[in-house]
């Protein structure tokens, strides 16, 4: 609603009351603040694998203040807070000291505050190391990002948990957007006794699937913790896994877990006359694998309009991200970068990082226009200092 329909509603108000016709009030009130018919917009921005190697953890402490300190996110931080939901996945636990990398992970809290401060909105935390801190681990992932208020689905504590929980519906601009998440295993780490991890099972996605249409949400999306780690194609089993979700129900399916860069697909199902999109997989957002490949990945956004008939996806689109890792000295950082922002700006890295990020850059460009549908790439202008589609 614009500035003259909230004008031309007041004023609508204000009449009627000076009448005393309450009840007209009461009935045409629907009608004036929906009298607009005006679009609603919602964008969604997927992350991929978000992970604390080892080296990771050593270098964000800082010995002064005796604190882990993440700054990783600088500069991406604008293109994450643009978007109106952003989420992304926690692959690792947040099981407390004493922390570690692969192949058993803890990190520190600071991370997921840092996630928080840079835009993330949503976690998903169901994935293959979700057991490595076994029960205590689980807990106090949950119990964390509760106190931060950082909403997530995939793990839970109890029973319990997962009934108050479960499933979670974002609402944002008008819109309903149900969220599931599930992961092929846990490393072969039993599930410990109480405690749940969402594992991909097809009767329970199609059950879940219903479960969230009952609660009258706009459109569902399957986060899938699934594939064949550092395979640049998806497997047979993801191709299938993907197609059952979408005819159970979802409308949208976000991979994760190879750590590198899979296909991505924007289409329209003729049969359910609606949108279909399916990112198989969004490679790396920031770790410590650095050879080809596994150094970088992709946000994905996804743009949605509704009216009061219909919504649908007006575009999607990716931006390549990479991981700068500067030696200074005897410590490394680990900065996530808007690879198309930096690919003209030489100067800002060493030669050594820039022809990586260049290699990473055409790799991924050369995948995505062989096998990506309907699905192009934000890239950056350098004289606008803005972001084109």
């Amino acid at each position: 609603m614009n500035f003259k329909d909230i004008e031309k509603a007041l004023s609508l108000i204000v009449m009627i009351f000076r009448s005393r016709h309450f009840l007209l009030f009461i009935l045409l009130l629907p009608c004036v603040f929906n009298a607009s018919g005006q679009e609603r917009n919602l964008s969604l921005l997927f992350i991929g694998d978000v992970m604390q190697h080892k080296d990771q953890i050593t270098n964000a402490f800082d010995p002064k203040s005796g604190k882990y300190v993440y700054d990783t996110f600088k500069y991406i931080k604008d293109e994450i807070s643009k978007a109106d939901v952003a989420i992304a996945n926690l692959e690792f636990t947040l099981g407390g000291p004493p922390y570690s990398g692969y192949p058993q992970f803890s990190a520190p809290d600071e991370i997921a505050v840092a996630l928080n401060d840079a835009g993330v909105d949503v976690l998903v935390t169901a994935n293959n190391h979700s057991c490595d801190r076994r029960k205590k681990g689980i807990v106090r992932t949950v119990d964390m990002l509760d106190s931060l208020d950082f909403p997530h689905t995939g793990t839970y504590k109890n029973l319990e948990d997962k009934v108050d929980n479960f499933p979670l519906i974002i609402e944002k601009n008008g819109f309903r957007i149900a969220l599931l998440n599930y992961t092929y295993g846990t490393n072969g780490i039993p599930v410990p006794k109480g405690t749940i991890v969402d594992l991909i099972d097809k009767d329970a996605i199609k059950q879940d699937l219903k479960l969230a249409q009952s609660y009258g949400v706009d459109k569902s999306l399957v986060f899938l913790h699934w594939g064949l780690e550092y395979q640049r194609n998806p497997s047979s089993e993801q191709v299938s896994l993907a197609n059952f979700c979408l005819e159970s129900g979802a409308d949208f399916v976000i991979g994760s877990h190879p750590h590198v860069l899979q296909k991505m697909e924007n289409r329209f199902d003729v049969k359910k006359k609606d949108d279909e999109v399916v990112v198989y997989s969004l490679g790396n957002f920031v770790s410590h694998q650095r050879s080809r490949n596994r150094d970088g990945g992709a946000m994905v956004q996804l743009n949605l309009v509704g009216d009061d008939k219909r919504i649908w996806v007006e575009s999607v689109g990716y931006y390549l991200t990479w991981v700068h890792n500067p030696q200074l000295g005897n410590k490394e950082d680990f900065f996530v970068l808007p690879a198309a922002q930096y690919e003209a700006n030489q100067s800002f890295l060493d030669d050594f990082s820039y022809q990586k990020m260049i290699t990473f850059i055409k790799d991924s460009r050369e995948l995505f226009r062989r096998q990506n549908v309907n699905v192009h790439e934000y890239k950056y202008d350098q004289k606008s200092g803005l972001w084109t589609f």
